[in-house]
């Protein structure tokens, strides 16, 4: 099933969900796994690539995922939560979604205002922003502290996940990858 159902998401959200899971998990991975590597090595290098190829995925991946998402109404949670929880719930939905469009933003300023290309999978980004190094540090300085939020609000995501599906026993987690036996 394609679009979702009263009572699980359907083939495309379920995509969106995982393909954005993936390119945030590796964007992460490579920038925190970068340091066990020699400045100016090749490997270093390369995980940086993998890091900005991640990271622009996650924005392009946003935008068909918020359009499906505003035209496919969520499956219901059953039981229904308190209504606090629901709205924290979306609450926290839409900072992720916040943080998966403004982390690439950043990091793309960041490097363009130091003056270094942006290409995605080798093709060039536009220019967003003129070299300007006295903005370097700071933009940089932006993209980290959002990416510690990011990691932050994904712990939050998976416990809340887990308790859901432990704990108050409703079909939240169900609801995207299918029972659980």
């Amino acid at each position: 099933m394609l679009r979702n159902s009263q009572h699980s998401y359907g083939v495309l959200a379920r995509a969106f969900h995982w393909l954005s899971a993936i390119a945030v998990l590796g964007a992460l991975f490579c920038i925190e796994i970068n340091d066990f590597f020699p400045r100016g090595s090749a490997e270093r290098l390369q995980l940086l690539l993998w890091h900005i190829d991640a990271g622009l995925l996650t924005a392009l991946l946003l935008v068909p995922r918020l359009l499906w998402r505003l035209g496919n109404r969520p499956p219901q949670i059953t039981p229904a939560p308190q209504p606090l929880f629901q709205l924290l719930a979306h609450a926290g939905h839409w900072a992720l979604y916040g943080l998966m469009l403004a982390l690439p933003l950043f990091g793309v300023l960041a490097q363009q205002a130091a003056g270094k290309p942006v290409a995605l999978f080798g093709v060039a980004v536009p220019a967003l922003l003129a070299p300007m190094p006295e903005y370097r540090h700071l933009l940089r300085e932006i993209h980290e502290l959002l990416g510690n939020l990011m990691i932050a609000a994904l712990a939050l995501h998976v416990a809340a996940a887990v308790w859901h599906h432990r704990f108050l026993r409703d079909n939240t987690l169900t609801r995207l990858i299918g029972p659980l036996r």
